[in-house]
């Protein structure tokens, strides 16, 4: 196994100069490093590489026996493996491997971080032996990612295992989630980093008093998880920083559609639900008096079924700097007013109102700290903009305008978006109301203020020749922009377009033909202006 192990190495050996200009010595400077910033190099890499590395230097010939950083990837330990042998053999290759290297290394030493990438057979114990081999050797970070055709259960030795303090569990992928069967007894005691993905949860009590038992638990990580027969996913814990359920995957028809969520330490609270038209209703439990500390909200498919929920959700968390809603769902809701001292970055896209489909809800966003707001949706909605003095960057994404609303109404309701951004130094405009803005511009009556702070301007926009005046009249609306980037659709004539921004004045114009799969840069002098044509 070890002339197998040292053939083709990697690393070859190092003869470094000792000075800049001197002559090369039979050392290198690496090892002559202490041996702790050796072995935070080398944890870099994987065990194989290590071990390869013994035939470079005498003095890294048993060096691969003390360090505490082990990384075992079946996938890489061997190139080409399918051409010699077949996948049995690799997996018993593989184990003989890593036995080898657990049985002779020092078991005096701790492990800082073990990462192990395998396949576990059935009736095949050798995962729990390396496991508890770990945890005897003290392990504080342990990362599984396992293919299993068994359920997996965490030995009681590693749930006892008091040094660690991160365990990452990943058992599979999208199309198959491993099953984990909980431990039944309590553990974890210095557990601060729980990190599951692909797992299936089968038993709804022993996984809340699995938490439970964590009583430092900061961190707790899901993604693409299998909570079967789940109908409350209850997420209760009072040391909880950081709460991330990532594209959870919905059982049918008895599947988790209610999240119950009730971590007052809360920091950052991230939730996306569901496939397609699937949302799962987010609900504090009785004893919830909100997220004193929550500076982070980021929901993707969740459903308000009341929206005094929401209303309460933003007001008790007075420190709440960043939020994100994608694809929500206010079923009862008609006016959405998002009022908050503290917020600094806004995003709102598709926002659903109890099905309606015409745009009628209303909006209104009061945050006199916001730097930053994103603003996507199917139709032109009401929308009013209040003492958004802070606001630097805005960008607001319409795909269509619809034919129930007057034009009078789209120009009023436009208008009252741009006047509410008047203060920005970068605006974004991707719509299809370009045409009815230009009228709005036009007529004073409905816009009237400038964009004096506008330093970038980026326009997404499908040429005609309206759509050049309309460019016109937001650079005389802009009188101290620099930067303007024009996206078009249609292939245009560059003569015709640089006569018609003969009078523009931006420091930068950039203007980009997407049809177009290659790319050329051209410099046309227009004026002061500097005009980059990418296509």
């Amino acid at each position: 196994m070890e002339n197998a192990l040292r053939k083709n190495p990697k690393i070859s050996k190092f003869v470094v100069c000792s000075d800049i200009g001197g002559d090369c010595q039979g050392g290198d400077r690496l090892s002559n490093l202490p041996e702790p910033i050796i072995h935070h190099i080398f944890s870099f890499l994987e065990t194989i590489d290590v071990v390869r590395a013994s035939a470079v230097s005498r003095r890294w010939r048993y060096f691969w026996l003390s360090i505490p950083y082990l990384n075992f990837n079946i996938h890489n330990i061997w190139s080409n493996l399918l051409e010699r042998w077949s996948l049995e053999k690799i997996n018993e290759k593989f184990k003989d491997f890593v036995n080898w290297v657990l049985l002779s290394q020092n078991g005096s030493i701790n492990i800082q971080r073990f990462l192990l990438s395998c396949f576990n057979c059935v009736d095949d114990y050798t995962l729990y032996r390396w496991l508890s081999a770990v945890a005897q050797r003290n392990v504080q970070v342990l990362d599984l990612d396992i293919i299993s055709e068994e359920p997996i259960k965490l030995p009681r030795c590693l749930v006892t295992c008091e040094s660690l303090v991160s365990l990452k569990l990943d058992f599979g992928n999208r199309e198959h989630q491993g099953v984990l069967n909980l431990p039944t007894c309590a553990g974890f005691s210095q557990l601060k980093s729980l990190d599951l993905q692909h797992v299936e949860v089968l038993d709804y009590n022993l996984f809340r008093k699995f938490l439970s038992s964590c009583p430092l638990l900061e961190n707790l990580y899901m993604k693409e998880c299998f909570f079967r027969d789940f109908k409350i996913l209850d997420i209760s814990t009072t040391s909880l920083k950081y709460l991330t359920i990532d594209e959870f995957l919905l059982s049918e028809p008895k599947g988790l559609r209610s999240c119950e969520v009730i971590c007052e330490s809360l920091e950052a609270l991230k939730l996306h639900f569901g496939w397609g038209i699937d949302k799962c209703v987010l609900k504090p439990p009785p004893t919830s008096v909100g997220f004193s500390r929550l500076k982070s909200l980021d929901l993707k498919h969740v459903e308000f079924l009341d929206h005094s929920l929401f209303l309460k959700l933003i007001s008790s968390s007075p420190f709440l700097e960043n939020l994100i809603m994608d694809s929500c769902l206010f079923p009862d809701l008609r006016i959405l007013d998002i009022s908050s001292a503290s917020l600094k970055s806004l995003t709102l896209d598709r926002i659903e109102f109890g099905g309606d489909e015409l745009g009628s809800y209303k909006l209104k966003i009061a945050c006199p700290n916001l730097v930053s707001f994103n603003f996507f949706a199917l139709l032109l909605p009401d929308i009013t903009l209040e003492g958004l003095n802070s606001l630097q960057n805005a960008f607001v994404f319409l795909e269509d305008i619809g034919e129930h609303m007057e034009d009078i109404e789209i120009c009023h309701r436009l208008s009252k978006i741009l006047n509410g951004l008047c203060g920005v130094k970068v605006l974004k405009l991707s719509c299809t109301l370009y045409e009815i803005l230009n009228a709005s511009l036009e007529e004073g009556s409905y816009f009237s203020a400038s964009f004096n702070n506008l330093k970038s301007l980026i326009l997404c926009v499908t040429m005609a020749e309206w759509t050049v005046l309309l460019i016109i009249r937001l650079l005389n609306c802009s009188p101290n922009l620099e930067a303007l980037t024009i996206y078009f659709d249609a292939v245009i004539s560059t003569p015709k377009f640089v006569h018609l921004l003969d009078t523009v004045s931006p420091t930068h114009l950039f203007y980009h033909k997407s049809h177009l799969y290659t790319r050329s840069l051209i410099f046309l002098n227009c004026h002061q202006a500097c005009f980059q044509l990418i296509q």
